[in-house]
């Protein structure tokens, strides 16, 4: 048959395709090459999570003494400043006790200046019998020798005898009481009785008592629960308030533990939130790597030496300090979830700490200024009740 006069159909050429084959390739290689160089000089010099949260001090307000609420003076989301009034429980019971208490040591004064008081007296008493034993002993001795050269008769002699004998005794009776009172009385001055120091030690537990009826905010902070009520009977121990103070925020981080063969102490981190999400970037420092992985202090811990045993990457909780300026202008709250990039370029840091913790790092005064009247209360009962005694 003939060839028809129209145009033959081209048979497709493979060069076509193997060149489309060869750009792939070469594309594919150039990312390589790429991504090779970024990691090589920068990816594997940082590492990063997203299994990260807002962590910090979270205080629990509880009630030092039992009573009952009559009084709530702050609300979630209320900010408190340190020692600020937060729950006031009724005050009948702790004030019977400081009253009583300062009854007592009132009483145990007046009879410690008391037994002083004694005390002289006593000691004038034996100095007067022993006078009176000296006179009646030179009388004894007197006419003794007068007996002796028939002077007097046996019964004057018989009488001067028991004089002298009388004395004596009455002097060893005088000695007996003073060695007794001054036995109760300790030879010390009125305050420094144990008897009032006792209870001295009593009326500052009871006023101490009476100022804890008010339950005050240890730091500066938010209210982040409330669970006292009005009228509610409270125990010791009882949690009543949470207070999230305003700072000490910090991040906890929890990387896998094939991150953290170049991670150090020292090294800058960025970390972003999903609150605020990429508009926003704190920097921060590594603080530490906690010793032990998280399921190291599950309630129950697994238990791998078993038959069917399947490996599962742990992680470790790396703690993150934040800019506290960067956290002032865009706060953060507690359990917020975070995302974290850590900067290994520095390794010369060290992987735990070995620098041992002395200062403090987390604590308040407030308490201490419960006793700060206790001290002025308890001198000026004892002063009042020495100068009755003059």
């Amino acid at each position: 048959m003939s060839e028809s006069n129209g145009e033959q159909t081209p048979k497709p050429s493979g060069n076509g395709r193997k060149n489309t084959l060869i750009k792939l390739a070469s594309f594919f290689a150039a990312a390589a090459v790429v991504y090779g160089g970024y990691w090589l000089f920068i990816g594997r010099f940082y590492e990063h999570t997203d299994n990260a949260y807002v962590t910090g001090n979270l205080i629990n307000i509880e009630s030092q003494i039992p009573g009952t609420v009559v009084a709530i003076n702050a609300d979630e989301t209320d900010f408190v400043k340190k020692g600020s009034p937060l729950i006031r429980l009724d005050d009948a019971d702790v004030t019977v006790s400081l009253e009583k208490a300062k009854a007592e040591l009132a009483e145990s004064v007046r009879k410690a200046s008391q037994l002083l008081e004694q005390v002289e007296q006593l000691r004038a008493n034996v100095a007067l019998r022993e006078s009176e034993m000296e006179k009646a002993k030179d009388e004894f001795n007197r006419r003794k020798l007068l007996e002796e050269n028939g002077a007097i008769s046996k019964e004057d002699f018989d009488r001067a005898k028991n004089s002298f004998n009388v004395a004596e005794q009455g002097v060893k009776i005088a000695r007996r009481q003073l060695k007794g009172t001054e036995a109760l009385s300790r030879g010390k001055a009125a305050e420094e009785n144990p008897d009032v120091q006792l209870a001295k030690s009593k009326l500052r537990e009871a006023f101490i008592a009476h100022s804890r009826s008010v339950i005050v905010s240890p730091v500066a902070g938010y209210v982040a629960k409330r669970g006292a009520q009005a009228g509610q009977r409270v125990a010791p121990g009882r949690p009543l308030m949470a207070i999230v103070p305003a700072s000490g925020l910090r991040v906890e981080a929890n990387f896998k533990e094939n991150q953290l063969a170049n991670m150090r102490i020292g090294q800058p981190a960025s970390v972003t939130s999903d609150m605020y999400g990429s508009s926003v970037t704190y920097h921060g420092a590594v603080a530490g790597i906690v010793s032990g992985t998280g399921s190291v202090f599950s309630l129950l811990p697994p238990q791998n030496a078993t038959g069917n045993w399947i490996k599962i990457v742990q992680r470790v909780p790396v703690k993150i300090n934040l800019d506290a300026a960067e956290v002032e202008a865009h706060p953060l709250i507690l359990g917020l979830s975070m995302k974290v990039e850590v900067d290994t370029h520095d390794r010369s840091g060290k992987t735990l700490s070995k620098t041992e913790q002395g200062k403090e790092l987390f604590g308040t005064d407030v308490y201490q200024s419960q006793s700060a009247g206790a001290d002025e209360l308890i001198q000026k009962i004892v002063s009042e009740n020495i100068t009755s005694q003059k």
